[in-house]
């Protein structure tokens, strides 16, 4: 019974790992959206809904079949968060893109690249953290959070005085702000996974 909920457990984190890829690529595309470039983000975001599906059959059944407790419990309960921070990333990035497409902005939104940066570097900290079950990942998630949170306020404070490419850079930096925010998350479940300790 331990060797099939361990297999179980494998194909639940090789579709995490697959998710995190696709939300990155997903970034990439939104990030792309800022020069102009339109590569499909709606796919990607409807293949990573797909692949949460199939984590919550494969969880909800390793859950019912082999009543896990401990650290497998807690992996497979924060599995089913994780993909659906991943999820929600690929969201955002449609968004962003949705947001490029209609707004058409005549400038390059200069905090929202300086954003994205920040942003890639947190959902990739969160996914190799949560494939190696790295708690330190946690902790610079935190400082990345505060970076993007910096950049989503001064976006909002060029508001003040506004023109068309500050009203879009606080347009992309409130999506960016909630994907850092996933990222945030899913360290903190590998926390939650490794100590018991939700933070």
């Amino acid at each position: 019974m331990r060797k099939l909920l361990d297999m179980g457990m494998g194909q639940i984190r090789k579709l995490i790992i697959e998710m995190g890829t696709g939300s990155l690529d997903a970034l990439e595309s939104a990030r792309k959206s800022l020069d102009g470039e339109f590569n499909g983000t709606v796919e990607t975001a409807s293949r990573l809904h797909l692949m949460r599906d199939e984590v919550l059959d494969i969880a909800t059944e390793l859950l019912v079949r082999y009543s896990p407790v401990a650290g497998d419990l807690r992996f497979i309960q924060s599995a089913i968060d994780v993909s659906y921070d991943l999820y929600r990333i690929s969201r955002y990035a449609m968004e962003i893109e949705r947001t490029m497409r209609v707004v058409k902005p005549d400038c390059v939104p200069g905090l929202s690249k300086e954003g994205f940066e920040v942003t890639v570097k947190a959902v990739r900290t969160a996914i190799d953290g949560f494939s190696n079950l790295d708690e330190t990942s946690a902790g610079r998630l935190l400082e990345l959070d505060e970076k993007i949170d910096g950049l989503y306020l001064k976006s909002l404070e060029n508001l003040r005085d506004p023109d068309r490419c500050s009203a879009v850079d606080a347009l992309i930096l409130r999506h960016l702000e909630r994907i850092s925010d996933h990222a945030k998350e899913i360290g903190a479940r590998v926390v939650y996974i490794r100590e018991g300790k939700r933070l």
